[in-house]
């Protein structure tokens, strides 16, 4: 009888575990795609915050903050769609009026005649940490979907054509 060489067995096994290993990144490598939309816009709006933010006490290191959205951004804007060049340079610029501001002691919205755009709000910094609250950059607001609440409302209980609901002591009514 002849032993089993046991370098056979080990180039067998090895051979096996190189396959199901090309196997696994073949098949993980084809889900690391991206469906990111809006990476260059995301990236010119965080580094306007990150700039901004130097003046409103948010930001230590803006070289740092550029590389850690430089990152982020990645993924794309939040709302899923581009809002086009003209809107991204709107929202920039509104940015940067509010780090200017910041930078010459405005607190206040109000205190800032060189704002260019609407906001909901008051703080001027406020426009840096939520540029999505100044009209210039409400792009960047994706809403929330809600489920449908509407009850189910049973035929027993539906109004009728006179918005009254139906009398269900009708039939009991009735004279004989």
């Amino acid at each position: 009888m002849i032993a089993p060489d046991p370098m056979s067995r080990t180039r067998v096994v090895a051979s096996g575990l190189a396959s199901a290993l090309l196997s696994f990144f073949v098949v993980h490598a084809a889900g690391c795609g991206t469906d990111a939309v809006g990476v260059d816009e995301c990236r010119d709006i965080e580094e306007a915050r990150c700039e901004a933010g130097k003046y409103c006490g948010l930001v230590d290191d803006v070289d740092t903050c550029k590389r850690f959205y430089r990152d982020q951004c990645l993924h794309g804007l939040a709302a899923g769609e581009r809002p086009g060049a003209p809107r991204v340079r709107d929202c920039v610029e509104a940015i940067q009026a509010a780090g200017e501001c910041a930078k010459n002691g405005a607190k206040t919205v109000a205190d800032c005649a060189a704002f260019p755009t609407k906001t909901y709000h008051t703080e001027i910094c406020d426009v840096v940490t939520e540029p999505e609250g100044a009209q210039a950059c409400e792009f960047l607001y994706k809403p929330v979907e809600v489920p449908d609440a509407t009850p189910d409302v049973s035929p027993d209980t539906t109004p009728d054509a006179a918005g009254d609901a139906p009398d269900t002591d009708a039939a009991d009514a009735a004279p004989e």
